[in-house]
């Protein structure tokens, strides 16, 4: 488990052991100095009144007292079985997610060595559907995760990202201007990648796709992502906002919400423009153009 979770899980157990403390102490003391109010006061009571005071604030004090530790006993357990809970569950799904990547990994390259042997547009569109459903995979894992999985800065090119893409997209002309260098952690900014990719031919059916490395200052660039695809009939300053709710085919936005999650982790924006033809996405991330000091 991560020490993310690992100090959140320890937070709620301290919370849970410092109420009931707190609270126990709070109503001991009023108990207590009831009972010396009442020895107080007795000598004005009839000696009937007065034990029937003094029962009744001995068993209420009590009950409540009882109720106080049975309660945040039972806080406390709860909160360490649900740990123990999400720990099982989690490390399942670690396993779970390795081998099902695994097995994906595999058909993929049987896949493309078939291919590769005798061209068939059957396969060809096996292997699409093989890769949609590894995106799917890893963007369950990048949202299951959220910020426990820890991010690394790194130097990523873009023209050698980009070359092992295309390979994913045989049917999308994908050529890129101006080569670049960018500062982040390379599995994110390849999911980032795969993404806007996956978007624009399943939502814009779009065919090609030019990518753009522009230089806004020492230590910053803009990325413009621009197909020739159907575009986007909505506001687009919504997008990536959240999930929606998923009809039919129709996407639940995870992916383009995955986008923008890791780029506000590595301190980088996103940004969605309709176009009169086609859709742009401007990044805005750490980075160089190559070449350039």
């Amino acid at each position: 488990m991560k020490r993310y979770t690992f100090r959140l899980d320890r937070w709620k157990i301290g919370l849970a052991i410092f109420w009931i403390v707190f609270t126990f102490s709070m109503v001991t003391w009023w108990w207590v100095f009831a009972l010396s109010q009442l020895d107080i006061l007795g000598a004005n009571l009839p000696p009937e009144k007065f034990n029937s005071f003094r029962r009744m604030l001995l068993s209420e004090g009590s009950i409540l007292l009882l109720l106080i530790v049975v309660g945040g006993s039972a806080l406390v357990m709860f909160t360490v079985r649900e740990r123990s809970r999400n720990l099982r569950l989690r490390l399942f799904f670690s396993n779970f997610s390795h081998d099902l990547k695994t097995s994906i990994n595999r058909l993929r390259l049987r896949a493309e060595v078939v291919i590769a042997n005798s061209p068939n547009a059957d396969l060809q569109k096996l292997m699409e559907e093989v890769n949609r459903l590894d995106l799917q995979l890893e963007n369950s894992l990048w949202v299951s995760k959220g910020e426990e999985q820890k991010l690394f800065t790194q130097k990523v090119s873009l023209h050698q990202m980009i070359s092992s893409l295309r390979a994913e997209w045989p049917d999308i002309e994908i050529s890129l201007h101006g080569n670049a260098v960018v500062l982040g952690d390379q599995q994110a900014v390849q999911s980032i990648f795969r993404n806007l990719l996956q978007n624009a031919q399943s939502h814009g059916n779009a065919t090609r796709i030019e990518i753009r490395a522009q230089k806004i200052s020492d230590e910053v660039l803009a990325i413009y992502f621009q197909d020739n695809g159907t575009g986007y009939s909505g506001d687009a300053k919504a997008l990536g906002e959240g999930f929606i709710p998923q009809t039919g085919r129709q996407s639940n936005g995870i992916g383009l919400y995955l986008a923008k999650s890791l780029l506000a982790r590595m301190q980088s924006k996103i940004e969605f423009l309709n176009l009169a033809s086609g859709f742009q996405v401007r990044l805005e991330i750490p980075g160089r153009l190559e070449g350039s000091k």
